[in-house]
């Protein structure tokens, strides 16, 4: 398998912990344990969140709650793993956020029973290098010292492989960026603040859901009730939501289902690629969704139409599902699988001279660019280019050949070769994960969630060999051989 990796430059299992060391200048801890006064605290001290929006919003919240009891916040900077040991010395308050069960292995911390929020522990990685990245696909990661949920993730799954506990997130994402290791375990809303997680070859894998407590050192514990009440008070008067949505603190967790769900009747689009979406029903893509869809569904319907015409269904919701499409050419109102099916090949540009080549990479070609309807090539060239869509790659080549397009955006093996003469070419990207995409809505989001869950399942258990081609195992990284060294379609073209 190649060695790929793709890195952070500067799309919901659980969450261990959730706040990380911040940089923000703060007063020095004091160690010694606060009074034990029965008058209520003026002041509480808590481990300071590096900002995220699920940690701004924890702040903001507590902060308006506390306040509301007289009491205000400061934050201290110390690395995760300490913190636990100082709440549970009362050398602080507590903690803002924890796994529910944090208490029973740290005795002098008292759970708040309000529920802040939800999140997943998930494995991020380049799916180029694993696959789907499982934990026998990779071979190390890291994860922050301290984050209970992740060790959680590590002990059900008996993970043995090699690891490094790094002290805090920035050392974790730079151990991944230098190629230190493979993958990163961590809490969700942290894999969310990486810019790789935008890459359309960074995957994440969601493990362990869990739900994120506040904790209070025993010493505090008569505040519990009142805050509690007060807590519960701003949720149903609508002012957490309110916080959530100024934080931008909306996440959702993959759904885990407990026993095999019913859709109804599902209906499925894709462009007509002959050997994978074949009108007759046939195919690699339309067995694949046999596979994944009857179990849970008496109707399943088959559309296999022209890729512009599949596209502009899927955005009318006319069907449940657009299969193979790449990150790039869905719209905001689409999730993606967040696994890959496949991956397409390298797309490129030709010409008939290297000197139109770069006239169109710099904006200066007259005459228009050629491509398939459907493909938003047109981000990958200069704006001020002109386009000319066709349904077919040969209307490009014979127009380029003709003069009336200067350059066309094509898969290599699509060039014909009747040219007397090789066309100038230069590589636009390399090949791209192909995924399944789904309406941004309930329905979509489970569909999603069961096809992510299922195909997953296929793969691990070798159910996908019976499916899909060696060629086509190989090409989307689901079998540990070399690739082949020349490439046939895969139902992106």
């Amino acid at each position: 398998m190649h060695s790929t990796r793709t890195f952070c430059w500067p799309w919901f299992s659980l969450i261990a912990v959730l706040f990380l060391t911040s940089t923000a200048p703060v007063r020095a801890l004091d160690h010694t344990p606060e009074s034990t006064s029965t008058e209520p605290p003026t002041e509480l001290v808590f481990r300071q969140p590096e900002a995220s929006p699920i940690a701004n919003f924890a702040v903001a919240l507590l902060t308006e709650a506390y306040a509301e009891m007289g009491i205000r916040l400061r934050f201290v900077e110390m690395p995760r793993e300490r913190s636990l040991n100082e709440a549970n010395k009362g050398h602080i308050a507590g903690e803002l956020g924890r796994i529910p069960t944090i208490d029973k292995d740290f005795d002098h911390l008292r759970r708040v029973d309000f529920p802040l929020f939800e999140a997943e522990m998930v494995l991020v990685a380049d799916r180029r290098n694993c696959g789907l990245c499982s934990f026998n696909d990779i071979e190390s990661f890291t994860y922050i010292g301290g984050t209970h949920a992740a060790e959680q993730v590590l002990a059900e799954h008996e993970v043995s492989k090699p690891n490094i506990k790094a002290l805090s997130f920035e050392q974790a994402k730079l151990l991944y960026e230098n190629g230190r290791v493979e993958a990163m375990l961590l809490n969700s809303f942290e894999a969310e603040q990486l810019e790789c997680i935008n890459n359309p070859y960074t995957i994440v894998v969601p493990f362990k859901r869990n739900t994120g407590y506040h904790f209070l050192h025993e010493r505090h514990a008569a505040l519990i009730p009142q805050l509690e009440r007060i807590l519960h008070r701003l949720a149903r008067s609508g002012r957490v939501a309110q916080l959530m949505q100024e934080h931008d603190a909306q996440s959702r967790s993959m759904q885990h289902f407990m026993s095999v769900p019913q859709f109804g009747p599902v209906t499925l689009t894709a462009g007509h690629w002959p050997g994978y979406t074949n009108l007759d029903g046939s195919g690699y893509y339309w067995q694949l969704m046999r596979e994944v869809f009857e179990p849970v569904t008496d109707d399943i319907n088959f559309h296999s139409n022209s890729v512009n015409r599949a596209y502009r269904g899927f955005d009318e919701e006319r069907f449940d599902a657009l299969v193979g499409t790449v990150a790039i050419q869905v719209s905001d109102d689409t999730i993606l699988s967040r696994t890959h099916i496949n991956f397409d090949r390298a797309l490129y540009l030709f010409a008939k001279q290297q000197d139109a080549i770069s006239d169109t990479l710099t904006g200066a070609l007259e005459r228009p660019v050629c491509h398939v309807a459907g493909y938003q090539y047109e981000q990958l060239l200069p704006s001020q280019l002109k386009f000319y869509s066709v349904s077919d790659y040969l209307d490009c080549f014979a127009m380029l050949d003709m003069g009336r397009v200067g350059a066309v955006v094509a898969y290599e093996e699509d060039a014909p070769d009747w040219s007397e003469s090789p066309y100038a070419k230069h590589k636009l990207r390399d090949g791209l994960p192909i995924h399944l995409a789904f309406h941004r809505n309930p329905r979509g989001y489970r569909l999603r969630d069961w096809f992510d869950r299922t195909f997953r399942l296929l793969v691990e258990e070798r159910r996908i060999d019976q499916v899909y081609s060696q060629e086509m195992l190989q090409r989307a990284y689901f079998d540990t051989t070399p690739p082949p060294t020349s490439a046939s379609a895969t139902g992106s073209d």
